[in-house]
């Protein structure tokens, strides 16, 4: 890779049996950009890799920083699934733009986080980010069999949530953190752009035209109320799907029960949800009072008939650093034929704790 950062390749031998291609700059310094980097050489060389490879190619996956203002100029005739995990392109692309020349596209992944390295006059720094174009066409206009779309950190009523074709089935709205930040002084808050209770509404009304939907995600700030569950029954009553991601600082010491009657009645509204996904973060390092929780797996399943699986996940995000590595814990219904789990001890005092060493991994 040092050669498309330092050295003017020129032209690429075709890769006509190439159908995979991943492209990612990574390292103990993330993707910060030395001095002596051409970045005008590197976006020609990676123009020349993208036009070599882009005739066959089914897959693309690209994190780095590589994507230039060239990158809307190459045509993906057979591209079917199209990721980006990226601080914001300089000058900025929207969405839109970067999915122009893709017909066949079916998985759409636009990760963009916030970037702790430049300076403000640069551009975007910080999420929320505008990833749609006011007034712009559906995506579906150009890419009309989309079946999957992934964004992250994308504003509450962004435009490109009613540019999304109204026959989309799979919908994920990530908070990702930048993995590559320098930890001493950073923004803490300013990192992701998780929805709040009381801004995903506004964000379910935008993408209300989704008829077809049967699989969500979301980011939240704060743990979901049963008011909020109630509003995506209300909008998306064919769910099959349904997953909440917790990305807000939540101290184990004042935990939040999934085990809550008001939760579990406002998820039994739902008529023909299969499979429910539940992760928190945790701002401590060695205190996990729930561990991979069957007690809340086998309440939930035995108050939601509909349910077949049930995925919990606990991460500690001190440890993670906001590289969103989630390692889920996940029941079916052979659950009920195991012994019971037995209650959970109270939690001692937060005063009675001792701090521990950061232990190894």
């Amino acid at each position: 890779m040092r050669s498309i950062c330092h050295q003017n390749v020129g032209t690429w031998a075709a890769f006509p049996a190439l159908y995979s291609l991943s492209i990612t700059i990574t390292g103990f310094e993330g993707v910060v950009r030395h001095d002596s980097l051409d970045s005008d050489l590197q976006a020609n060389n990676m123009l020349a890799l993208f036009k070599s490879a882009s005739d066959n190619l089914k897959e693309l996956k690209i994190s780095g920083d590589l994507i230039s203002s060239t990158f809307p100029t190459v045509t993906w005739p057979r591209l079917r699934s199209f990721t980006v995990t990226e601080h914001t392109p300089t000058p900025y692309i929207s969405v839109p733009e970067l999915t122009y020349n893709m017909p066949a596209l079916r998985n759409l992944s636009i990760l963009y986080t916030a970037d702790l390295t430049r300076n403000e006059a640069s551009g975007d720094l910080f999420p929320p980010f505008c990833l749609g174009v006011e007034g712009g066409q559906l995506l579906s206009d150009r890419s009309p069999f989309l079946e999957s779309v992934t964004l992250s950190n994308q504003e509450p009523m962004d435009p490109i949530l009613a540019q999304l074709p109204p026959t989309l089935p799979s919908l994920h709205l990530r908070a990702m953190a930048d993995g590559y930040h320098p930890i001493d002084g950073s923004p803490w808050n300013l990192r992701r752009s998780p929805l709040t209770n009381s801004t995903a509404p506004r964000t379910l009304e935008k993408v209300s035209h989704l008829t077809s939907l049967t699989e969500l995600s979301l980011s939240l700030k704060d743990f979901v109320q049963p008011a909020l569950i109630k509003r995506i029954v209300a909008v998306f009553p064919q769910l099959q799907v349904l997953e909440l991601s917790h990305a807000s600082f939540i101290n184990a010491h004042g935990r939040q029960d999934v085990c809550d009657p008001a939760l579990l009645e406002s998820l039994q509204l739902f008529p023909c949800l299969q499979h429910l996904r539940i992760a928190l973060d945790f701002d401590d390092w060695d205190y996990d009072p729930w561990g991979p929780q069957r007690r809340a797996a086998r309440w939930l399943l035995g108050g939601i008939p509909s349910l077949r699986t049930v995925c919990l996940s606990w991460q500690q995000f001190w440890y993670e650093f906001g590289f969103d590595v989630v390692v889920w814990h996940e029941w079916d219904r052979g659950l009920f034929f195991r012994p019971p789990t037995p209650p959970l001890p109270e939690p001692p005092p937060f005063e009675d704790i001792e701090p521990v060493e950061i232990r190894q991994r």
